[in-house]
């Protein structure tokens, strides 16, 4: 805590006072930007709350309080006791213990602090981020058959940010939503794999961005943000009826506190010179939201949700407004992929997920534990 400014760490004990009256709150850990000093004035505050409550996933709260925002992070205490998964490895490495009822968070910080960079633990992640790559893979073969093609370039994308991890992880860089480029830069530079940077930027669509165009694009992305919230907000009794992380989800994105904290993040992104950082925030954020909300879509039209045509769906819902659509493929310089496009984008994931793949045992190798 001795990193956050001091009206942070007032705001933040009023904070962990309140989080400490409720029972089922039985550790609380700072990580991320905060813990690990590489934060800025607009950097939200992550909290990883574990809850000893009956459930089974991971799910976030966003709380804006006195100007500061705080990013809490639920997550069964099961889940610190047995067998950690390793996708909150970096959130309880970085954790600092703020509190503890039963000793059981210290154990498992400990039990990480020991284990993390153990070649062991990385390639239990590494195996993760491969196995995600893959259904990525899978995903654009199945948009491609239904000539989706504006899916099939953002499933290579993200299929491309999966497998990019891997660098972070044998680069020993941290993983962040809002400084993802510069670590990964950084990590490729370390490497000798400067031409996957590249390729990922090249593809991805993130190169030759100016303030102009990072500020369009922060324009087209606010706009289609409120129009999900509004049709959310207006259909808040219906959420009940999808799954509840769907539910959880969409109340975490759809909050006017979330789109807040957002817009300032990407804008202090675009004023600090980085403007392909800034969209890729903006593009990350923006389909994790549209997945939910497609999700919530399609339930209330009555059909099952499909992850391999998500902007076919967006396109041609009944209920959907259509300049969530029209905003989102602006945005992102999405409304003209041609399926040779779209092909091309496939190809070019296959080969550098293989890639990574192939060199995985050369990584390993040479991982500096």
């Amino acid at each position: 805590m001795e990193r956050l400014p001091e009206n942070f760490r007032n705001v933040l004990e009023g904070l962990l006072t309140d989080l400490k009256t409720k029972e089922s709150i039985v550790g609380i850990g700072l990580f991320g930007s905060w813990s690990r000093g590489d934060a800025s004035l607009t950097s939200d505050v992550d909290l990883l709350l574990v809850d000893k409550r009956d459930f089974d996933y991971e799910y976030m709260e966003r709380a804006l309080i006195d100007n500061v925002f705080f990013d809490l992070d639920y997550v069964p205490s099961k889940w610190i006791v047995r067998q950690i998964p390793p996708e909150i490895d970096q959130k309880l490495y970085e954790s600092q213990v703020l509190l503890d009822r039963n000793g059981r968070f210290a154990v498992a910080k400990e039990l990480m602090s020991k284990n993390y960079w153990t070649l062991e633990r990385a390639e239990m992640r590494i195996g993760n981020y491969i196995v995600q790559a893959d259904t990525y893979l899978s995903r654009i073969v199945s948009a491609l058959n239904r000539e989706d093609f504006q899916s099939a370039k953002v499933s290579a994308v993200l299929g491309l940010t999966s497998v990019m991890r891997v660098l972070l992880e044998v680069a020993r860089k941290p993983y962040s939503n809002s400084r993802f480029l510069r670590m990964l830069e950084s990590a490729t530079i370390r490497l000798g794999q400067n031409d996957l940077y590249d390729e990922y930027l090249d593809l991805a669509g993130f190169t030759k961005i100016n303030k102009q165009a990072a500020e369009s694009i922060f324009d087209s992305v606010t706009e289609a943000w409120q129009k999900v919230a509004g049709f959310v907000q207006e259909n808040s009794s219906k959420i009940e009826k999808v799954h509840v992380r769907v539910k959880n989800d969409l109340n975490y994105y759809c909050k006017e506190n979330f789109l807040k904290g957002m817009q300032v993040r990407a804008q202090t992104l675009i004023n600090e010179s980085l403007y392909e950082e800034a969209v890729h925030y903006l593009f990350r954020g923006t389909i994790s939201m549209l997945e939910n909300y497609v999700w919530l879509i399609s339930t209330l039209e009555g059909t099952r949700f499909d992850f391999t045509n998500l902007f076919q769906r967006l396109k041609n819902s009944s209920l959907s407004p259509p300049d969530i659509y029209k905003k989102t493929v602006e945005a992102f310089n999405l409304e003209d992929i041609s399926q040779s496009e779209a092909e091309e984008a496939q190809k070019k994931t296959r080969e550098t997920v293989s890639k990574i793949r192939n060199k995985r045992r050369e990584f390993a190798e040479t991982f500096d534990v």
